[in-house]
């Protein structure tokens, strides 16, 4: 019973340490609105939110068609889900979408999140891959 309560009491402390807050589109950090412009200008900003906890504020955005985006304080991309669409890829890295035409053919990228050490990307065919940040592959992720 200990344990439940704990748990609780930890799940409420983290809860009050977050806040989501809807926010306007032309609220978003000028680097992301001409990232969506730029690679989703035929898809309109459905909704926005903020997200701030005690270290760090992020973006998230849900496009018309369901594609969702999240980028950091400053706007830069952190993450574009396409929902089992494909993504456009002008703004991923050479290395990434060479391997991709290489190595899978037709397949689409449907999914992006760049993290501190590497860039995480998943398939039209659902095979998820792993590259570093410059874009060179580093194995296939399971």
């Amino acid at each position: 019973m200990k344990r439940i309560i704990t748990s609780l009491f930890l799940l409420a402390i983290a809860a009050s340490n977050a806040q989501e807050k809807p926010i306007k589109p032309t609220e978003l950090p000028k680097p992301a609105t001409e990232f969506l412009a730029l690679y989703f200008k035929n898809n309109a900003i459905h909704h926005a939110i903020k997200d701030t906890d005690k270290t760090k504020v992020t973006y998230e955005v849900m496009l018309a068609d369901g594609t969702e985006a999240e980028f950091t304080e400053t706007g830069a991309w952190k993450e574009v889900d396409g929902q089992g669409k494909a993504i456009p890829t002008a703004f991923i890295p050479v290395g990434i979408t060479s391997y991709v035409k290489t190595n899978y053919g037709k397949e689409k990228i449907t999914h992006i999140d760049k993290g501190l050490r590497d860039i995480d990307i998943d398939l039209s065919n659902k095979v998820e891959l792993e590259f570093d940040l410059a874009g060179k592959f580093l194995r296939i992720d399971k």
